[in-house]
């Protein structure tokens, strides 16, 4: 099995060996030096950063808890800094926004290895790196129970650029970007699998589900060139699902909308492993979640408003799969006949 973590050293040094302190100390060398608009960074009772002259921030958080939103029996801790960034940075995609600098909060376990913590570091700053954030403080405590990983991340975009969940109108084209139902099928795959080996392979088509679950790639540029151009009526993340994204952005104005099912984009992988479980493929891709792709709602006139949307953010694929509709009904349209959409991922259920 990929991105698995290899056995932790009886010998191996603790968090609370090290004690707070050193660890923080430990944290800071690890971070790049800060871009010059960071007046003040790691090391004091808060950030300050100099503003983007004539832009708006756009500030966000996410939480991740261990045993709700990952497990270390089957992904590695650089995944999990990886992925923490990288759902904050899908937040700040579906605004348009830049991103700028991020905050981490880490409430660690006692026992917690500390090259563990180093591992969660490296995933973190290798992508905050590609993206040009910069790591600007955060907090440390103890943690009596699971580990907790929070991320705050800031951005910036201009004021008539910021695209939002509402404002979306009947008539509406319904566009998603990449494929959908990758992330739900590795997951699957990996609950099947949480005991075998390091060793294991994945089958043919899972591993790339995997991968989506574990190093989700978030769509930051197809985001920021989609709100610079001004194309969209209201945009989303898909961070529970593709049928959550499409109520989310209908259902508060009094809208509804058409699916159609033989146009959801779901990756070849995830088809096969519904289908194995014996799962609707369409149905299992619409309600699973954490594609971090992006949903838009795009009017049909000007007929250039599409062909821009595909333009700016090729080579991304970006497919049509429904249609928003004054009636606040959500449906799944298929050649047999309608269904009601199905619900996306809902936490406290």
């Amino acid at each position: 099995m990929p991105d698995a973590n290899p056995a932790v050293p009886a010998t191996a040094e603790s968090v609370h060996d090290l004690g707070e302190h050193r660890l923080l100390d430990r944290i800071r060398a690890r971070v790049p030096p800060a871009p010059p608009w960071v007046a003040v960074g790691i090391g004091d009772d808060a950030a300050v950063v100099e503003p983007v002259r004539g832009a708006l921030d756009v500030v966000t958080t996410d939480a991740m808890v261990e045993g709700v939103h990952f497990d270390r029996r089957f992904g590695s801790m650089t995944a999990v800094g990886h992925k923490a960034l990288a759902i904050n940075l899908s937040d700040l995609a579906a605004m348009g926004a830049i991103p700028r600098v991020a905050l981490l909060s880490l409430a660690l376990p006692g026992d917690l290895a500390v090259h563990d913590v180093d591992r969660l570091l490296n995933g973190l700053l290798d992508l905050a790196a590609s993206h040009r954030v910069a790591l600007v403080g955060g907090n440390l405590t103890r943690s009596p129970g699971p580990l907790f990983v929070e991320v705050t991340l800031l951005g910036s975009i201009g004021r008539r650029k910021v695209m939002t969940r509402q404002g979306a109108r009947p008539g509406d084209g319904l566009y998603v970007t990449g494929e959908v139902g990758g992330a739900a099928a590795g997951l699957g795959w990996l609950q099947r699998n949480a005991n075998a080996g390091s060793g294991d392979a994945v089958p043919d088509g899972l591993a790339v589900c995997v991968d989506r679950l574990l190093r989700p790639s978030p769509r930051v540029r197809a985001g920021t060139r989609v709100g610079r151009n001004r194309i969209v009526h209201a945009a989303i993340d898909l961070s529970d699902g593709l049928a959550d994204g499409v109520t989310q952005i209908t259902q508060p104005s009094g809208l509804g909308a058409i699916v159609e099912a033989d146009a959801v984009p779901v990756c070849d992988g995830a088809r096969r492993w519904f289908a194995a479980e014996q799962r609707d493929p369409v149905e299992a891709a619409l309600s699973g979640g954490e594609d971090y792709e992006l949903l838009f709602a795009v009017p049909d006139r000007p007929p250039s408003a599409v062909r821009l949307l595909g333009r700016v953010i090729a080579p991304l694929r970006v497919t049509r799969i429904g249609t928003v509709t004054a009636e606040p009904a959500l449906r799944l349209r298929r050649p047999s006949g309608d269904a009601t959409l199905p619900r996306g991922f809902t936490h406290f259920l």
